[in-house]
């Protein structure tokens, strides 16, 4: 396969040695500083000569044959948009492009842990979360504690289709002896949503793909997807330690308090409006099937599923679309009209929420989280006394 390579210079090395596959051919390869690279490349003389800089970039986009283009960057800030952008703006199909983060931390095998973690220790959890990262920061498995022991599969990103994977794991693992609820948390665009159709998110997939070996719509086979990478790569996996975790991402009240900044808030009416003229009829119609088979195998396990969304900042209220907002009650009606046992708790009508309980328009941060958490607990509680 003939890639074109757009990374960082520190990160080069690692990429080409230890994360993708030495069969891989390369046009080009577009770095920060293009004289570091070549050094670094001093074993590698035939790569040296296909390293261009940065404000190149365009030229490479356009004037090179390539089977795919790969976007390797260090972490989830600007220069992820700016080259997302830059990629978009040279007019780079969907089926040419894929991204990857942190590859040389714990990111991507963290779901996987998860899973292994859970399996050793499942029974000690009566209870479990599955989302996004509104799910994957809202919740406190701490508040739920002595009575609930949770376990928050959330993740950034982490769509139906997921949601549904990790479900299906949990109950068959312990089975439903164990789980008494399923807290299925969602985003008001969650039935417009496929991760492995999205250009810009396509870097969260790698995660899911070491967890579940499965890439479930993206574009390129599986067999093909894994052909990309460094065996050893994907068959790395985080020794499991002592420490007792309850979520992929360990969220605690010890966790520092995040506030919005000033940039956050320039940037939130961009992310409200990032799904106002965005409708995906066939993933809508195939997450309304996800949803249903979810639901359908908490009734068959004896788990009652509680579909929540979180709170959100009264500006991404204001400005999110009402036709999709509308929509999703629809949808959600229509699941427990069928689902009868399902309930539904809905944080974006809560009261009480202001800017301080967020670090951005739709994320909130452990303060948030924390009140969120408490207010979800006593509505179970409140379930449980009749």
């Amino acid at each position: 396969m003939r890639v074109l390579l757009v990374t960082l210079s520190d990160i080069l090395p690692f990429a080409l040695t230890q994360v993708l596959n030495s069969e891989l051919e390369y046009c080009a390869i577009v770095v920060d500083e293009p004289d570091i690279s070549k050094k670094m490349l001093e074993n590698y003389p035939s790569l040296r000569n296909t390293i261009f800089p940065f404000y190149e970039l365009k030229e490479c986009i356009t004037n090179n044959y390539y089977d795919l283009a790969i976007w390797i960057f260090g972490g989830i800030g600007d220069d992820w948009t700016i080259f997302t952008d830059e990629f978009k703006r040279c007019n780079l199909p969907k089926n040419k492009f894929l991204s990857f983060v942190n590859l040389n931390s714990p990111f991507n095998f963290q779901v996987e842990y998860a899973l292994r973690y859970y399996k050793n220790n499942c029974t000690e959890f009566n209870m479990f979360a599955t989302g996004i990262s509104y799910t994957e920061l809202g919740l406190v498995p701490e508040i739920f504690l002595p009575k609930h022991k949770l376990f928050n599969f959330a993740r950034a990103s982490q769509d139906l289709y997921y949601d549904y994977q990790v479900a299906k794991f949990v109950l068959e693992v312990c089975g439903g002896g164990y789980i008494k609820y399923a807290l299925i948390g969602l985003a008001p665009y969650s039935f417009n949503f496929d991760l492995t159709k999205s250009f810009e998110l396509n870097f969260q997939l790698l995660q899911f793909f070491v967890a579940y070996d499965d890439i479930h719509n993206l574009w390129m086979p599986k067999e093909t997807y894994r052909k990309l990478f460094n065996e050893n790569y994907l068959n790395f996996r985080l020794p499991l330690g002592n420490t007792k975790i309850s979520s992929v991402s360990e969220l605690s009240l010890n966790k520092p308090v995040r506030y919005m900044s000033y940039r956050e808030r320039i940037k939130s009416r961009q992310l409200i409006d990032g799904w106002k003229n965005k409708d995906f009829p066939e993933t809508k119609k195939e997450n309304v099937q996800i949803l249903d088979d979810y639901l359908t195998l908490c009734e068959k396990n004896n788990v009652r599923p509680i579909m929540f969304i979180p709170p959100f900042t009264e500006g991404y209220k204001k400005y999110f679309s009402k036709q999709k907002l509308e929509e999703f009650y629809y949808l959600i009606h229509e699941a427990q009209k069928k689902h009868s046992f399902a309930l539904f708790f809905d944080g974006w009508k809560l009261q009480g929420f202001s800017d301080e309980h967020f670090h951005d328009a739709a994320h909130l941060n452990i303060q948030g989280a924390a009140k969120f958490s408490a207010i979800l607990n006593n509505a179970i509680e409140s379930l449980e006394k009749g």
